[in-house]
């Protein structure tokens, strides 16, 4: 039987709701897999593959989370690859995307040392570029004083950006589509991450209170999410975050290729899809 890891937080080797569903779907496509955490020194050419999970905390030390998946795919085969991972755990890649066309979020970036903006909104989000869970994002309104929210991401070692907050988000929410080798499996409805007058938290714990629901898959949004993917580098799996723009058409929030939780508790038979993508990409070789 091939044997993967999955690789998941330094401190807490688990999948959560994802991980019963997904360990049986693996299982009947003849794959063993085991729960691993990332970081650490265990000889990885062991597994025939290294899939990424829940590596949720990588935020805190992008550059060790880069520098083990290098040493990862350099023992054996990598799951998104380090390319990928390099490229979307700073979501500067939604510059690349939007240059080629992807309609996204319009943002406005704020490396360390220059000055604060002030944004055209009336009501604005501000975040890093590296993140997740929210971490360390807020809502702003025109006219705050947002020099310490930037002292902060900038201290992190993270550039801010600065997005228009979309209205859509808090009467529609946010639509994740998942795809995974090349094929749209579910989607899920996530509600605000957001409050206002909440300031921004250093760990994760905001997204914990965003609810998330299951939802039918939306043929413009599935279009939209291949649309997506087609632009970005090759990947085994992937979520597209979208919400309606002003114009009502959808918008890219995130293209989230790194470890996207699938919430398969929402979507059962999104394990039997991860899996056979899974099984197909150890098969190519």
């Amino acid at each position: 039987m091939t044997r993967i890891a999955l690789a998941a937080d330094r401190q807490e080797a688990a999948l959560h709701g994802d991980g019963p569903p997904l360990l049986a779907a693996l299982e009947a496509v003849g794959v063993e897999a085991e729960v691993t955490p990332w970081g650490t020194s265990e000889a990885w050419d062991r597994f025939d593959a290294v899939v990424i999970r829940t590596t949720w905390d990588y935020v805190f030390d992008r550059r060790a989370f880069l520098d083990w998946a290098s040493e990862v795919s350099s023992q054996t085969r990598l799951a998104n690859s380090v390319e990928v991972l390099e490229w979307n755990t700073d979501k500067r890649y939604l510059q690349d995307l939007e240059a080629v066309g992807v309609p996204t979020v319009p943002t406005v970036w704020v490396d360390r040392g220059d000055p604060a903006p002030r944004p055209p909104w009336d009501a604005f989000v501000v975040k890093p570029s590296v993140s997740a869970g929210a971490r360390l994002s807020a809502r702003h309104g025109r006219g705050d004083d947002i020099d310490e929210h930037l002292r902060r991401i900038h201290a992190a070692g993270a550039s801010a950006m600065l997005q228009p907050y979309l209205p859509s988000i808090d009467v529609e929410g946010e639509t994740g589509t998942y795809v995974f080798g090349g094929r749209v499996s579910h989607a899920i409805r996530k509600g605000p991450a957001l409050q206002p007058g909440q300031g921004p938290l250093d760990d994760m714990s905001a997204a914990l209170e965003q609810s998330v629901q299951p939802t039918s898959v939306d043929p413009e949004l599935a279009a939209f999410a291949v649309r997506v993917l087609e632009a970005a580098p090759p990947l085994l799996y992937a979520r597209v975050d979208t919400a309606p723009g002003p114009d009502g058409e959808p918008v890219l929030l995130e293209l989230e290729a790194t470890e996207p939780f699938l919430f398969l508790e929402h979507a059962p038979a999104g394990a039997a899809q991860f899996a056979a993508a899974v099984a197909r990409w150890l098969d190519a070789g």
